[in-house]
């Protein structure tokens, strides 16, 4: 079990502290003063779901067109020949409907502006017009071609029975939920706990020793283990004093997704509370009537207590 000075996150301490990584990868930290997401609008609408990117760029496309339909109507519906007219709802309609046709450059022609102000208003339309599709264009592009990795962890880690060296060992599973296979897969296991030196409390790091520490390729799943030997601090602590110590394990992985053949990074923790003892993960994976092997990725979590 090698020692480390520090993986980013310091050595203070308070006891007020949730877990550093949350199960989803993303980090306990909040910077007061930093870029928000509505100032760093191009890094949030790469990082939004889908539904949410989608429904922004049907509200951003009606609202521009409602906005601009409102300065037609407000330059009065009579500007723009061929619209039909009869009071203020078919009005209205009738400029947000040749506010559509030139926001996105169509021009039916069955409409069309009379008028300096409402010529110069449609001009200036059809600019924002080209330019918001541009965006939109680039924004999907950077969405799918941007590379992530999916991968699903236990929700446990477990301490069981480790043959190799007839006594236990700490592990956990891991898989790839897309369909896709994963290259030259590494993973790191740090551990961080409390430590006492000099009358206060700091945080320690030690980076767990590893039955495996990387597969050149993963197509289907992988159960991390962590032999507990002498050395480890599984063997040297009891569950209650881990739990006490605050310990977390910070899962680091880094793969290459063969579809886009660039490095892309997963992150998990498991806190000492969620590290169950005597219990062995059950059989996820079944040989197929053609051969092939079945992987059950809902079944990833399950395991049983041993004897």
């Amino acid at each position: 079990m090698a020692n480390e000075k520090d993986v980013g996150f310091g050595e203070k301490f308070n006891s007020k502290e949730k877990r550093l990584i949350n199960k989803d990868g993303s980090f306990n930290v909040v910077k007061q003063g930093s870029i928000n997401k509505l100032r760093d609008t191009y890094s949030h609408l790469l990082e939004m779901s889908w539904s949410k990117f989608i429904l922004f760029l049907f509200l951003a496309y009606f609202s521009l067109n409602v906005i601009f339909a409102l300065l037609y109507f407000i330059l009065g519906a009579e500007n723009l020949i061929g619209a039909d007219r009869g009071g203020f709802f078919l009005d209205f309609m009738s400029c947000l409907y040749f506010s559509t046709q030139t926001f996105t450059t169509v021009g039916y022609g069955t409409i069309s502006p009379k008028g300096i102000p409402v010529n110069f208003v449609a001009s200036i339309e059809a600019m924002v017009g080209l330019l918001s599709f541009s965006l939109a264009t680039g924004l999907l592009f950077g969405r799918f071609s941007k590379p992530n990795l999916k991968l699903v962890f236990s929700e446990n880690a477990l301490i069981s029975d480790y043959t190799k060296n007839n006594g236990k060992g700490l592990m956990f599973k891991l898989a790839n939920k897309r369909n896709s296979v994963l290259l030259e897969t590494s993973i790191q296991v740090i551990a961080t706990y409390n430590i006492s030196e000099n009358g206060s409390v700091k945080r320690g790091y030690s980076r767990l020793e590893l039955e495996l520490s990387e597969v050149k390729m993963l197509p289907s799943q992988w159960t991390v283990v962590h032999p507990i030997n002498e050395e480890s601090l599984f063997r040297k602590f009891t569950a209650k004093e881990l739990i006490d110590m605050n310990l977390e394990l910070l899962v680091l992985v880094k793969s290459v997704e063969e579809t886009y053949s660039h490095p892309v990074f997963a992150r998990t923790s498991y806190k000492a509370e969620e590290i169950i003892e005597n219990a062995n993960f059950k059989k996820t994976n079944t040989t197929g009537a053609d051969g092939s092997v079945l992987i059950d990725l809902d079944a990833i979590n399950e395991y049983e207590f041993t004897n």
